[in-house]
């Protein structure tokens, strides 16, 4: 798992915003909960209770949100020259057109109602301003937050799923399900939401399972994308420093419930397993 979930997060976003969290499922009680009360048709509801695991895709729909933390990570890390550093701010707020469909219209205040309506006015603006300019310079084309932020959320599902299949696991991409429903079980805030999940597990033993285990000779591990694996340092030092920063492990990945750790990423429950072996 730690592996896999590695592999993911070297996944790209615009502007680097890294709008997308995973909540990784695998308590079989709130399992049984999700496949009854939010899971649609038989295969779906089967699947959640069947597979190890259920990586859950949580996408921001107010990336504005996030842009101060990731301006420090990117100033610390020193990759960007200045002339991005500039617009970054300016231009990712300006393209991810935050607030046009912030919360799937769940707001429960007047406020984020308010706030919602003005967003979609200047999504609206926005548009036309493109529009007007399109046929003298090409200019960009103004999705909705949704749009955007569920993009991103698709193209970390992609790495995910890639890397999970390089592991010998299978995985089943499901988009059957209630998500008002999924938020309220495992207690997801409004500001995100769920374009998918993948269940995610071994396949049941027989020989064409065998077989295709038996070719899994090539696996990449996450920690040679940092590094380890190259046997140049001056080559290695030179790599880490072009590499663009990602959130921490713990930022991004959750367990069973929104903001829960995962216990595998937690120190001490390395240093449990460690004991428990001796």
């Amino acid at each position: 798992w730690k592996d896999i979930l590695s592999m993911t997060l070297t996944s790209p976003s615009g502007f680097n915003l890294q709008p997308t969290h995973i909540l990784l499922l695998r308590d079989a009680h709130l399992k049984s909960i999700l496949s009854e009360h939010a899971m649609l048709g038989m295969g779906n509801k089967y699947r959640t209770l069947d597979a190890s695991g259920i990586a859950i895709f949580c996408t921001d729909l107010m990336p504005g949100r996030r842009i101060d933390r990731i301006y420090q990570l990117e100033s610390e890390s020193g990759v960007r020259d200045d002339g991005y550093m500039a617009v970054m701010k300016v231009a990712s707020s300006f393209l991810t057109g935050e607030g046009s469909a912030a919360s799937g219209g769940n707001c429960g205040n007047s406020d984020d109602n308010s706030g919602s309506s003005q967003n979609r006015i200047s999504t609206f603006l926005k548009r036309t301003f493109a529009h007007a300019l399109s046929p003298i310079q090409p200019m960009p084309t103004m999705e909705d937050v949704e749009s955007w932020s569920y993009k991103n959320a698709g193209i970390m599902s992609s790495i995910y799923t890639l890397s999970a299949t390089a592991h010998g696991l299978s995985t089943c991409m499901m988009e059957g399900y209630d998500a008002r429903r999924v938020k309220e079980i495992l207690r997801v805030p409004d500001r995100y939401g769920i374009p998918l999940m993948v269940a995610t597990g071994y396949e049941y033993r027989g020989e064409a399972t065998d077989d295709a285990m038996a070719n899994l000779t090539n696996v990449v591990h996450a920690d040679f994308l940092a590094g380890d694996g190259v046997a140049d340092e001056e080559e290695d030092a030179s790599r880490a420093k072009r590499k663009t920063p990602r959130l921490g492990m713990r930022e991004v990945f959750f367990g069973d419930t929104f903001g829960a750790p995962l216990d595998f990423l937690l120190d001490n429950h390395i240093i449990e397993k460690v004991e428990d072996a001796a």
